[in-house]
């Protein structure tokens, strides 16, 4: 800055600052646009649902197929509410696959909160009647369940993975095994 005849007069800055300024100039559009792309990634990230059978049950019994109900426990260990639109399950007896069941029914979970629903497994092969016939002679059966949720998170939707495992009491498929 210099003062000639009463007047201010800047001078040039030096070079240093006018390469900076160009730098500045050239990355502050960069910047720019990474926040607006991070901005638009979502945050949602589900987890802690997990899906449990606490009953087994016969349905009416047809020539070819037979049905097995199970009662599921859905449980939501988020923080947020979550609802899924539909669900398929794969359920095994004790190492034994003995179908699927899916559903289209939505469910709606409040945060820690639980569910229940009840889902078809169509048992198709007659082999496996003859597993349920031997697991029949026993009070309870392990399980495992492989469920796939079909979430809805605003306006997003993902697939959650569930596998869960535990023991059933099998006295409520009885019927389908023809009894003791």
């Amino acid at each position: 800055m210099l003062c000639v005849g009463g007047v201010l007069r800047f001078s040039r800055p030096p070079a240093i600052h006018r390469g900076m300024n160009r730098k500045a100039f050239l990355w502050f559009p960069l910047v720019v646009l990474a926040l607006l792309a991070g901005g638009c990634t979502s945050g949602t990230k589900l987890g802690g649902l997990g899906v449990d059978v606490v009953t087994i049950r016969s349905a009416q019994p047809d020539l070819l197929e037979t049905e097995v109900v199970l009662g599921l426990r859905y449980t939501n260990e988020n923080v947020v509410p979550v609802g899924f639109r539909g669900s398929r399950h794969k359920f095994y007896l004790n190492g034994t696959y003995i179908g699927q069941a899916v559903s289209n029914q939505p469910v709606g979970l409040a945060p820690l909160t639980t569910g229940t629903q009840d889902v078809t497994v169509m048992v198709k092969n007659g082999a496996l009647l003859g597993v349920l016939r031997t697991l029949s002679q026993q009070s309870q059966a392990s399980y495992r369940i492989e469920s796939t949720l079909f979430v809805t998170a605003g306006e997003e939707r993902m697939e959650i993975k569930s596998r869960r495992e535990g023991s059933v009491d099998l006295a409520g498929i009885l019927p389908v095994a023809g009894g003791r």
